[in-house]
């Protein structure tokens, strides 16, 4: 029996969350934002259009690049969003467009390789590595949808990195 997309997609996270807590990149949960989910919303169909050209040729390239890009939203959200919540998607992108995607988000706007170079090599392994796990049968419309949700994993995974490094946690409250 085919396994349902939604369970894949809580499959991955919770794969992603235990391999980066274990990295030492999390903290065992999941941070976000809804800024950041709605920015995935408008990056999404540019991202999945350079995505899916290359992805046969650099899969963990492909997957990795989402979660450079869920860092760059992620450090743009905390340093001003309302400076940057209408950046193009371009602007992620360097003088050679996708092909470079992840070398211009670490050097021109994360400015840090020590901590998301590994980290996101890391993480787009563990990602394809559990993808190729599923054997989706290549070019199914169900391996279409897992890239598509594996690529939506990495972009939350990668803000979520981001968030971490930066100090944000989530904390119990007391509302009284």
């Amino acid at each position: 029996m085919e396994k349902s997309i939604e369970k894949y997609r809580d499959d991955l996270t919770q794969h992603l969350i235990e391999v980066c807590t274990g990295n030492g990149y999390l903290k065992g949960t999941l941070l976000n934002s809804p800024d950041i989910d709605d920015a995935w919303v408008r990056y999404a169909p540019s991202f999945f259009g350079d995505a899916v050209r290359e992805f046969n040729k650099y899969p963990e390239y492909c997957l990795g690049c989402a979660g450079y890009l869920g860092m760059a939203v992620a450090y743009f959200w905390d340093k001003d969003w309302s400076k940057y919540r209408e950046e193009p998607y371009t602007s992620f992108q360097g003088d050679r467009g996708f092909d470079d995607m992840d070398d211009h988000i670490t050097d021109n706007i994360l400015r840090d390789r020590k901590h998301s170079v590994p980290a996101m090599q890391s993480t787009a392994a563990s990602a394809y590595h559990f993808l190729m796990r599923e054997s989706p049968e290549p070019g199914t419309a169900e391996a279409y949808r897992m890239f598509l949700v594996s690529v939506e994993v990495l972009f939350k995974i990668g803000a979520a990195i981001e968030l971490c490094r930066l100090g944000y946690k989530f904390e119990k409250m007391n509302l009284v």
